[in-house]
This record gives C-alpha cells, structure tokens and sequence, in this order.
C-alpha cells in the first residue's frame, strides 16, 4: 500500500474530508497519516467502530471534543520542570474534563467497541477541580486558587479605589482645575497619576512622571498618593511571586501525569477520528461492506465518492465468476472512473470507512493493490507515455500474487495497435496465471476476443447513446464495447456511399469480431424484452393481487356488517329474556311475601322451572365461548348471561352441568352454559392498582424542579412528588428551587420540616447546586 498507488487513487482528498469533519487538531493529525490496512480483523474491527459512532450520533454529539487543542508542547515543558503558563493550564484542564466526558458518553454499553477503546483513559478529577478552580477560561490565574492570592489582589483592590478616590476629589477641586490640562485620571509606569499645565509643574507637590510629545502637559504623581502608589507596587510584586508558586505547584502536578495525559489525547484523537468518519457515511449516504480474504469484490449501485450525487452508480463484480475484467467503449464514457471507483472504494473499506455502494457490497482485502492509471511522461527521464506505462507494467507482473488488485488503464495505448495489442495479451495471460484479480480498459479489439475465448477473463463496456453520440456512463458486464465510428460518421452527416466503402476495408477478423458483438447485443436485447415481459407479468400478478385485497377487504367489511346486524338482533332479543326472566323473579317473590298463606310446594317449583327454561339461542360466535366443566369451580366470578348478572360459583357444577351461584343476597341454580367467567372487582382494583406502580416506578425521577413557581403551586406539586417517590421506594430526591431571594426556599423548608416522610433534608454540595437545592432523605 505505498503512496503513489493512495494518491493516483485520489485517497488523500478523502483523507481531506475527514479532517475536515474532524472536531479538533488530534482527529485530523490521525485523518490525515490514516492507511488502509490488510488485516481482516482490524478492517471489522474498524468497520464496528464507525457503525457504533454512527448509532451515537443519531442521539447525541460528541461535544466534548470540541475546543480540545493538542497539548504535546505543554506536556513536553512538563517533563523538563518547566513552568506552564495559565492558558497552557486550562488546555490540560480541557483535556481532562473531556476525557472524563469521553468515559461517560460510552458508559451505557450500548457501543462495546468506544467503550473499550476509552478503557484506555485516566480520569483525575482532583487535578481537573483543582485545574478549573484556579485558572479561568481567558488563561489568568483566579483570585480563589489561593488565600494569599485572593488577600493580596483585594489589597491591589482597595489601595487602588483609595488613590482613584483621592484624585477624583483632587481634580474637583476648584484650586486644582486651573492647574491641569484635563479633568482626568491617569496611569504611567504603572503609577496614578494627573496631566498638569507645564506653566504650572512647581505649583503641585508629587513626581514627574512623563510630559507629553508637546511639552505642554506633565504627568505628576500628588505626594499624597507616592505611599499607596508604593503599596500597591509592593504588593505587587507579591502577586508576582504567589502566581510562581501556585503556577509552579499546578506545573509539578501535570509533570506528575505526563503519560497518562498523552495517552488520553491520543484516544480522544482515535475518538475523533470514528466519529469524523460515521459523519462522512452520513454525508455520502453510504454502507457498510461485507469483508472477505478470497478475493471477490461485489460493488451494487456504487458511486465515485468524489463526484457527489451527480454520479452514476455502476455495478461490477470480480473474483467470483472471473478474475481479469476487460473494459472497452468510447472516450470520455467513464472506464477510467470505474477504475478509480473500484481502486478507491476498496481501500476506503480497508480503512474502516463505509462505502457510497448499497448494503449488500462485498469488499475483499487484498496484500496488495498496484494502480497504472494516467499519463506519466517524462522529459528529464527521457520517458514516453509508452515507456512510463511499460516500467509500471513490469513492475507490477514482478509483484502481482492471487492476493493482489490491479487496475490497468488503457492496456496497450501509446503505440503501435498490432505490437500493443500482443503485449496487452501477453499481461492479460500473465496476470491470468499468476490468480490475481485485475480490471483493465483497453480500446484494443483483440483483447475483446481474448476475453470471449478464456475461462476466468470478462469482457464489460461502458455504454454509448449513438443517437445523442453521448456516453451513458452506465457499465455493463458481459458484453464487450463496440467502436461506433462509422454511425457516429453517418450521423454527422458523412456521405452513405463512404461508410460502406470505409466499412468494406475493415480486415475480415476485425469485421468477425464486429459481427460477434452484434449478435451478443441482439441475444441480450432478447433477454432484456423477456426480462420487461416478466416485468409486466408480474406487475399483472401484483394487480390481481391488489384487486384481490380489495375484494378481500369489502368481504370483511361485509362480514363486519352481517356480525353487528346478528349482534343489535341479539341484544334485542336478550333484552326480552331478560324482561321475562325479571318477570318470572317478580312472581315468585310475589308468592314469598305473603307469609299469612304459604305458596304450595308445586307453585313454587313452577316458577323456579321457568327460571330454569329460559335461555339464550346462539346468534353469533361472540368473543366469550362457552367454558367447559374443567375451567369452572367454586370461587370462581362469573356472568350469568340470560339475566346479565354477575356473581361466585358457590357449588358445581354437576353432573347435569348446573352450577349454583350467588347472585347478591339470592343463591341461582343455573346451567354452565349460562354463564361467562370474568374479572372480580377485586382482581380489577389490583391489577389498575399494580399498573399505577410499574408507570409510576418506570418514569419517575429522583428530582423536581419547582424555579419560578409561586410557593402555593409549589408546594402542591412537591406533596404530590414526596407520595410518588415514596410509593416506589426511592430513598432520597432532590428538589430544585433556586437561590433567589430565598422566600421559595425557606417556604419548602417550613412544609418538610413535619412531613409524614421525611426523615431529613440539607443543602446540596457544591456539585449537587449548593442552596439551590434541598435533598432529602425518606423514612
């Protein structure tokens, strides 16, 4: 894989989007040195990690990577004792905050592959709160990464308000402004000081300073002020020497992880890198390729990533059924760039990159693949376009193996046509018996006749529109190209009588092999009619087909009809059994409340027998069947559907299949057929009760946020929280009010401080959000 085949491949202009797409320098470092590999398993390898990144992506992006800048200088001043400057500091900051963002980014185990890579990278948290809390993002040293800092800079602070506030008045003084040249504070040397008419320079006790370019004006420190001015010069020089020591201290603690830093940033790069190239997949609307080692390469619908949406796919295949493709066909009709597009799609595969092809592509890895593309002349070396294609030819038969690719442009060219075309033949043979797999365009006719007379030799053509004398860029295998000279001439308008003569001088061989390409586009003309022929037969089939969904979908339609008829006569018909059956109950009730005469035995019977009678014919299969003796038993809750009521199974059922249920305070005898099995009340609350809990569990969070919420609606909607959290068992949540003026807080506080649950509540840590949130622990 050496360079100059990568670049008449064009690899380095993909190398150049991907840095492109790359978020920080470490990713496009890696782009740019990135090689096709030909071990199998880090091609899947690689291939795993951009389809894990681009899984990533669709949900959230990797911006922790943003903003990173490489820090090998930093790191190298580290291992020397070197002192790093605070803007140095905060890159080693970024470094750190993104490494730990990296490890929890991958943390889910959705993508095995990252997670494993950022197994590799050390976390230190103390160093990265200690880093942030000291430097602040424009590269200065904080007040608060030290006490001694933070006291003297205040000194700074005050000494400098006391002199602003003392010239301030000195300068309003009605004495002093006709003694000045401006109303004004000002600096020189770093001292405060007041621009005073030269006239009147003996006038104002203090020191010169400076006069300006004129002369007219000197810049006079007041006497008053020469003891803070001293002060703060001082202190100063304390800063100075404080800064050292914390800079110094902050240096050590780097030098201290040198290597583990350096390996960080070159994970975070490899990072980079994966997802750089899951976003050239995204913007090429490619796939990923089926790896192989046998040498079959299998390019459906592929497109020159280079030439945008603009270019036409091709399909082309080798290794399977041939080894040595042979591709003729005019100028300018595309052979070259299949070449390229076969070159180029296969190392991008074998460098972990998806492919512009669909998702069925095969890509071999191949030890080798050697490239003759081009004209190579040249005039120092004394080197013909011939001569140039030659010694690259010669070099690649001294190396080409069953494990290798060749791509061979123009095979023959440059020359003379007879002595061309044999030497063509000849590599042809030789690629042949060496196994290795070659695509090669030729204008040579007798290399079309080579490839139809051996085994594991194809002819393919890129085809041409005589009509519009365009090519079509469309390739196609099987089938050698034709020289279309003669209707390109009669086209334009050539004199009839000169083709045919010109025809007639054609040698016979030549016009033989003409012939032979003809009948092979009437043969595939042939299969191509039976292909549109089947193609129609089957979009009858699909037709009928539909017109058979249709039929189908009218008949259920019907059907549904037909069933919501039988059901309405049904409910009609149910409703007066059901009057009967109320009836029926009526009369025997009637006959039970006169208790000063007794209903005979026989009366009795009668109407518990014209309970018994009535029943329900079956209309229609409805979604209830009827159960058998073997499901029913007592306890069970049941629908007895004669009458529509619900009750137990207290006994049964029998022989005779009668059940006795009770109904309310009444006990029925009833057949089983009678009745439905159901849902008890209870089984019902339990089950909407237990379907409360797992959505309450499921999507429940361990906070709630109540910012900007009036303390009545807050508190109804804490109250409401606290039930929930503590009917799925958390342990402690957090409630989120904010600092503010403190009247939502302490209002939060009053109502847990006696709530049934809580067992404590406290201010939140520093990470936690201070005094902004309240946590609390539950019961």
């Amino acid at each position: 894989m050496n360079k100059e085949m990568l670049r008449k491949l064009e690899y380095h202009k993909i190398q150049q989007k991907l840095a492109e797409l790359a978020s920080f320098e470490g990713g496009r470092k890696l782009a740019m040195e990135m090689m096709p590999s030909t071990d199998c398993d880090i091609v899947n390898m690689r291939l795993d990690e951009t389809k894990e990144a681009m899984e990533a992506l669709r949900f959230n992006e990797p911006f922790f990577l943003s903003g990173l800048k490489l820090v090998d200088h930093q790191l190298a001043k580290a291992r020397v004792n070197g002192l790093l400057h605070p803007a140095e500091l905060w890159d080693i900051y970024l470094l750190l905050h993104s490494s730990r963002l990296a490890r929890k980014y991958v943390a889910e185990g959705k993508y095995p592959r990252l997670q494993n890579l950022c197994a590799g990278i050390s976390e230190n948290r103390s160093l990265e709160r200690t880093l942030y809390e000291s430097v602040s993002e424009d590269g200065v040293i904080r007040d608060d990464a030290s006490p001694g800092l933070k006291s003297v800079r205040n000194g700074i602070n005050i000494s400098r308000m006391r002199i602003k506030d003392y010239l301030q008045s000195f300068i309003r003084s009605a004495n002093n402004q006709k003694l000045l040249q401006d109303a004004i504070v000002t600096e020189r040397d770093g001292r405060y000081v007041v621009p005073v008419k030269q006239e009147h320079r003996n006038d104002i006790k203090g020191i010169i300073h400076a006069e300006s370019a004129s002369g007219a004006t000197v810049f006079i420190e007041p006497l008053a002020v020469v003891e803070h001015n001293n002060k703060i010069r001082s202190m100063q020089m304390e800063e100075k020497r404080e800064l050292e020591r914390i800079i110094r201290k902050l240096s050590d603690a780097v030098a201290a992880l040198t290597d583990e830093l350096a390996t960080n940033q070159n994970i975070l790069g490899i990072i980079d890198l994966i997802f750089a190239r899951a976003r050239l997949a995204y913007r090429t609307n490619s796939y990923r390729p089926e790896i192989n080692t046998r040498g079959i390469v299998e390019i459906n619908r592929g497109k020159h990533p280079l030439l945008g949406e603009e270019a036409v796919p091709i399909n082309i295949e080798i290794g399977k059924r041939f080894d040595i493709l042979v591709i003729t066909g005019p100028n300018t009709g595309g052979k070259t760039v299949v070449l390229k597009t076969v070159g180029l799609l296969t190392v991008m595969a074998m460098s972990g990159l998806f492919i512009p092809a669909r998702e069925n592509s095969c890509i071999s890895i191949f030890d080798s693949i050697y490239v003759d593309i081009g004209d190579e002349q040249s005039i120092e070396q004394s080197l013909s376009t011939f001569s140039s294609h030659m010694n690259n030819i010669i070099n690649i038969l001294k190396r080409a193996d069953e494990r290798s690719l060749v791509l061979l442009d123009e095979l023959g060219a440059g020359t003379d046509p007879v002595e061309g075309a044999a030497l063509a033949r000849v590599v042809l043979e030789e690629l042949r018996s060496q196994k290795a797999k070659a695509v090669v365009t030729t204008h040579q006719s007798e290399l079309k006749n080579y490839a139809y007379q051996n085994e594991r030799v194809e002819n393919a053509c890129v085809e041409f529109d005589p009509v519009s004398l365009r090519p079509t860029y469309k390739l196609t295998i099987g089938m050698p190209g034709q020289s279309n000279a003669f209707q390109i001439a009669a086209h334009l308008g050539l004199d009839d009588s000169l083709v045919e003569r010109a025809r007639e001088l054609v040698p016979r061989r030549e016009m033989e092999l003409g012939d032979m390409i003809r009948h092979l586009k009437e043969s595939r003309f042939k299969l191509d009619t039976s292909n549109r022929e089947i193609e129609d037969l089957r979009a009858e089939i699909l037709q009928e087909k539909q017109a058979l969904d249709e039929a189908k979908k009218v008949f259920s339609q019907e059907r549904a009809e037909i069933i919501d008829k039988a059901r309405t006569e049904a409910e009609k018909y149910l409703r007066e059994v059901k009057n009967e059956a109320n009836e029926a109950v009526q009369e025997l009730k009637e006959l039970l409340k006169d208790k000063q005469k007794p209903p005979k035995w026989h009366e009795v019977e009668k109407k518990r027998q014209k309970l018994r009678q009535i029943t329900v014919k079956k209309t229609v299969n409805t979604a209830a069947e009827d159960l058998t003796t073997d499901q029913l038993r007592p306890g069970d809750y049941v629908l007895i559907r004669n009458i529509n009521q619900k009750g137990y199974i207290l006994d049964g059922p029998d022989v005779q299949g009668d059940i006795t249920v009770q109904v309310g305070i009444m006990k029925l005898n009833v057949n089983q057929s009678q009745v439905v099995k159901t849902d008890s009340p209870e089984e019902k609350t339990y089950k909407w009760r237990n379907q409360t809990f797992l959505e309450k569990a499921r999507h429940i969070s361990k906070e709630i946020d109540v910012r900007g919420k009036l303390a009545e609606d807050a508190l109804i909607d804490i109250d409401k929280y606290l039930e929930d959290a503590n009917l799925v068992g958390l342990d402690s949540v957090c409630i989120i009010h904010g600092k503010g003026t403190g009247a939502l807080r302490k209002a939060v506080r009053n109502y847990l401080r006696d709530h049934r649950y809580v067992k404590s509540f406290r201010d939140g840590l520093r990470e936690e959000g201070g005094f902004g949130v309240t946590i609390i622990e539950f019961k």
